[in-house]
C-alpha cells in the first residue's frame, strides 16, 4: 500500500470570515502530512491580512489581479506538494478532524480511484439553474459519474496529466468536464464514508452569473466531450431542458443569451473537441451524480485546530 501526502487548496474571494473558518477546519485535520494552500483572488475585504495575522501555518498566495477560481485551482495542482489535492470552497468547512485521513485511505488502498466525492450538506439549500441534476441517491462506496467542486479530492498527477480544468469555462461545470475525461482515462470516482463537509452557500454568490455560465457551459461540455450520435441529441435536448426549467417568460431572454454564448464558444473551440468513447459516455450516463445529502436541524460545527 502506497503512503500518500495531501494538500488542501482553498480559493477565496471577499469572504474573509468564511475563509478563516475553512482554513481552521483544514488545519484541524488529523493527518500525518498535510499542507494548506489559500489563493486569495484579489480580495478587497482584508482576507489576506487576516490570514497572515491568524494562520501562519498556511501557504498564502495573495493575488493582486483577479484570476477566477478555476485558474487558481489549476495553479493549486501545480503548487501543491501533496499527492492528493482536496479542494475546499471558501464558504465550506470540514466538520470533523478525521475526514482527510479516511479519504486518504481510499486512495492508498485502490489505485484505480482517481477522485473521491465527499459527503456534504447545504443548510441554506440554495440551488440554481446550474444544478440540473437528479436527487442524490448514492451511498458510501458507490461509483459516481462525478463530484461537486466544494467537496472532493483528486490525484494531483492525474489532474495534471489530463490538463486540469479548462479555464475558459470561467464559472460552473468545469468539474463535470474533468470528471468525464477522468472516467475516459480508465479511473473511477467513488463516494466516501466519512463525516460531512458543510457548504454554507454564501449569500454573496452572483446568482445571474452562476445561471449564465451553468447554461453556457452545458452546451460547451456537450460539444467538447460527447460522441456521435449522442452529441446531436444533447445539443437539441439540453437547450430545451434549460428553457423549461422553472419556466417564466421573464427568464427566457437571459437563458437564450447563455445558450447562444455556449454555441459561440463551442464554435471557437471546435479544434479542441476530443469526444470520449461511446462506452465511457454510456457508463457516465448510468452512474449516479454527486449532490448534497438531506439534512434536518442545525449544521455541524466546524472542526477547529488545537490551540
Amino acid at each position: 500500500m502506497d503512503t500518500l501526502s495531501a494538500s488542501v487548496v482553498i480559493t477565496a474571494r471577499n469572504r474573509r470570515e468564511e475563509t478563516l473558518r475553512a482554513v481552521a477546519s483544514s488545519l484541524c485535520q488529523d493527518f500525518r502530512e498535510l499542507e494548506v494552500l489559500v489563493f486569495d483572488d484579489a480580495s478587497d475585504d482584508g482576507t489576506s491580512r487576516a490570514l497572515t495575522e491568524t494562520t501562519p501555518r498556511i501557504r498564502l498566495f495573495a493575488l493582486t489581479e483577479r484570476k477566477g477560481y478555476i485558474v487558481n485551482r489549476n495553479r493549486g495542482f501545480r503548487e501543491a506538494k501533496g499527492d492528493i489535492v482536496f479542494s475546499l470552497d471558501d464558504d465550506a468547512y470540514f466538520s470533523r478532524p478525521d475526514i482527510v485521513a479516511r479519504i486518504m485511505t481510499i486512495f492508498e488502498n485502490d489505485p484505480s480511484v482517481g477522485a473521491v466525492a465527499i459527503p456534504f450538506i447545504e443548510p441554506l439549500n440554495v440551488r440554481s439553474l446550474s444544478s440540473l441534476r437528479s436527487p442524490f441517491r448514492a451511498k458510501a462506496g458507490d461509483e459516481l459519474q462525478g463530484y461537486v467542486g466544494c467537496a472532493h479530492a483528486l490525484r494531483k498527477e492525474l489532474a495534471l496529466q489530463l490538463g486540469g480544468y479548462r479555464a475558459y469555462f470561467v464559472h460552473q461545470g468545469e468539474e463535470r468536464d474533468l470528471c468525464l475525461r477522468l472516467l475516459d482515462a480508465g479511473y473511477r470516482i467513488v463516494y466516501a464514508d466519512c463525516a460531512h463537509i458543510v457548504h454554507t452557500v454564501s449569500p454573496r454568490r452572483e446568482a445571474m452569473r452562476v445561471d449564465f455560465y451553468g447554461a453556457r457551459n452545458l452546451i460547451l461540455f456537450d460539444w467538447l466531450n460527447l460522441p456521435w450520435p449522442n452529441l446531436i441529441v444533447r445539443l437539441i435536448w439540453d437547450p430545451v431542458a434549460m428553457l423549461r426549467y422553472r419556466f417564466t417568460w421573464r427568464a427566457v431572454p437571459g437563458r437564450l443569451r447563455a445558450i447562444g454564448a455556449g454555441f459561440i464558444e463551442a464554435a471557437r473551440r471546435y479544434r479542441e473537441r476530443k469526444p470520449v468513447s461511446p462506452q465511457t459516455y454510456a457508463r457516465y450516463r448510468r452512474l449516479p451524480g454527486h449532490g448534497p445529502e438531506e439534512w434536518n436541524g442545525p449544521a455541524p460545527a466546524p472542526c477547529k485546530a488545537p490551540e
